[in-house]
């Protein structure tokens, strides 16, 4: 039986994502609005918000799933006959839940663009990204007590998992750059509407049947394992996952910039790819330990001594491109025949994504920690950590958007403005009130602070034992 994924390095660091799209649009409303070729009237989406809001839910309970294989062995279990199937589940959603979330964040830098120049667009995002990126590598994960050798490696290319200094927010950290580096493409496209780059989307979104969607981008994806894959080991967005991911992120951009030939090309290729999807799964799970060569899917096997290249190794990468890449298209094209209506909670849900992204991986140990010494079995273990984790990001999102100051660090949007439109801000009218109890919220936001400390602390000392 393969393993979900091989990896040279403790998975405790390995993940994930993170910024998204709603967390880039100061201006824009919750609901995603695009408009189509005449720009007197507005089509909202709201297929994309909600599968953002998706996506970070599964990476919660994703990750709790992972870090807690390790209770499964050596134990025998009445789930026994459930543990291939997880090892399916999370082997399947490794190969394309970042790779979605790239996607729909380059979406949401095609939104912003919109209605800003490149220079407003890099500088809200240094502060969208770059604020909580500072804040949870110097403070959340202890950078401050050594900070020359936290700045050494936060300016480190490829540090590796155990050298990278802002921890799971590796996400983040690719995402900024990211958006920096292809400011110029995005500036281009959105001053040339109708340049050549748009025009062949265009041509791609239009072919016969959807061919072009499903055949081009998972070829480009391809070419990339084919080049990067053997020379070193993919972790964490670094290596040739640098460039994978990039290229998610462009290809969100540019959908989204073809406007509605996009959505017309997912609605054709919705029945085709719900058909495909779930056999390239099974010949993928069956086959990713095949063969001799080590890390075929992961890479890194020409240190080890292995030919770069070989029929084995480009079809692995070929299989594991249009794998990853046919998933997206299933979850985008029936997200988009069944999420695009309004919630009242889309908003409240969207806002809280970002937060709750930053803070879940400390609260995640602890449960795992504790679990694996009192004996807790793996799978009742999942469901109540789970559901511990999740109660844990929401009371932290309740607490720090009702401080002003805070805010910014945990990745929401607004100042003290945005923040007192919240209750009880809204019931009190009295000036000196309100003061005090933003005094109180940015308290327990200092206390929040704390409490992931001690968690995260909690949760070393536990595995000690």
């Amino acid at each position: 039986m393969p393993s979900p994924m091989r990896t040279r390095r403790p998975l405790v660091k390995e993940d994930k994502a993170g910024q998204g799209v709603g967390n880039v649009q100061k201006s824009l409303p919750p609901s995603w609005v695009i408009p189509p070729s005449e720009p007197t009237t507005k089509v909202r989406r709201h297929d994309i918000d909600w599968l953002r809001v998706i996506l970070f839910a599964l990476l919660i309970w994703f990750h709790y799933a992972v870090f807690s294989l390790y209770q499964l062995e050596g134990r025998e279990t009445s789930f026994e006959g459930f543990n291939i199937v997880l090892f399916f589940v999370i082997g399947v959603m490794h190969q394309w839940r970042l790779a979605a979330l790239f996607v729909i964040s380059g979406m949401g830098t095609a939104f912003a663009f919109r209605s800003r120049t490149w220079r407003t667009y890099v500088k809200e995002r240094g502060s969208r990204l770059g604020i909580p990126l500072l804040f949870a590598t110097y403070v959340l994960w202890f950078g401050i007590f050594s900070p020359v050798d936290t700045t050494r490696r936060l300016f480190t290319i490829f540090p590796g998992s155990e050298g990278m200094p802002y921890g799971h927010l590796w996400f983040v950290y690719n995402l900024l750059i990211y958006s920096v580096l292809l400011t110029p493409l995005f500036a281009h496209v959105r001053n040339n509407p109708d340049s050549r780059v748009v025009r062949a989307v265009r041509r791609v979104l239009k072919m016969p049947g959807g061919t072009g969607v499903m055949l081009v981008p998972p070829l480009i994806l391809s070419l990339n394992g084919i080049l990067f894959k053997p020379w070193g080991f993919g972790e964490v967005g670094m290596w040739w996952e640098f460039p994978r991911y990039m290229l998610y992120f462009l290809f969100g951009y540019l959908m989204i910039t073809a406007k509605d030939e996009y959505f017309e090309a997912i609605d054709r290729v919705r029945v085709p790819v719900t058909v495909i999807t779930p056999f390239l799964s099974i010949v993928w799970f069956v086959l990713s330990d095949a063969g001799d060569v080590p890390h075929l899917m992961e890479g890194g096997w020409a240190d080890e001594g292995y030919p770069a290249f070989s029929a084995l190794t480009a079809g692995a990468s070929v299989l594991q491109a249009f794998h990853a890449w046919f998933w997206c298209l299933l979850i985008f094209s029936w997200a988009s025949k069944t999420l695009n209506r309004p919630s009242k909670w889309l908003a409240y849900l969207n806002e809280a994504v970002y937060p709750t992204y930053i803070v879940h991986m400390h609260i995640t140990f602890l449960p795992i920690a504790l679990f694996g010494v009192i004996g807790v079995g793996y799978y009742p273990g999942m469901i109540v950590g789970t559901a511990f984790v999740m109660a844990g990001v929401m009371v932290c999102f309740e607490v720090v958007r009702r401080a002003g100051l805070a805010r910014p660090l945990f990745g929401i949007k607004g100042g003290q403005e945005e923040a007192e439109k919240t209750w009880p801000y809204n019931q009190i009218r009295e000036r000196n009130v309100r003061i005090l109890v933003s005094i109180a919220f940015h308290g327990l936001a200092f206390l929040v602070v704390i409490a992931l400390y001690v968690l995260l602390i909690g949760a070393g000392w536990l595995g000690e034992l």
